[in-house]
């Protein structure tokens, strides 16, 4: 379990860092930002449509975050569990016996 917690901590932070170039990337109106980070070479290389494609990727990568988010919450919930006081109280036949 500790192994694909690893792993999936691993994607979340590669996933994360490719979102936020994205992100960066996408030029809008108030923001000029994506022309220092390549907006308009991937205009170049993918063509006109190149905002639909990194919308759509951005998109997907934004999904896959937060899936991996709750997952990886999810796993920790259970990894760290720990028991409450009520059941590490002794049991009427514990104290029976002694």
């Amino acid at each position: 379990m500790d192994f694909i917690y690893g792993v999936l901590l691993v994607v979340l932070i590669i996933v994360s860092i490719i979102l936020i170039a994205l992100i960066l990337m996408q030029k809008t109106k108030g923001a000029e930002i994506g022309a220092v980070f390549g907006s308009g070479a991937a205009k170049a290389i993918l063509g006109a449509s190149a905002a639909n494609i990194i919308t759509k990727i951005t998109f997907w990568l934004a999904g896959i975050f937060m899936g991996l988010v709750l997952l990886l919450s999810y796993l920790h919930h259970y990894k760290t569990k720990q028991n409450s006081v009520i059941e590490t109280l002794p049991t009427q036949n514990q104290t029976e016996k002694k």
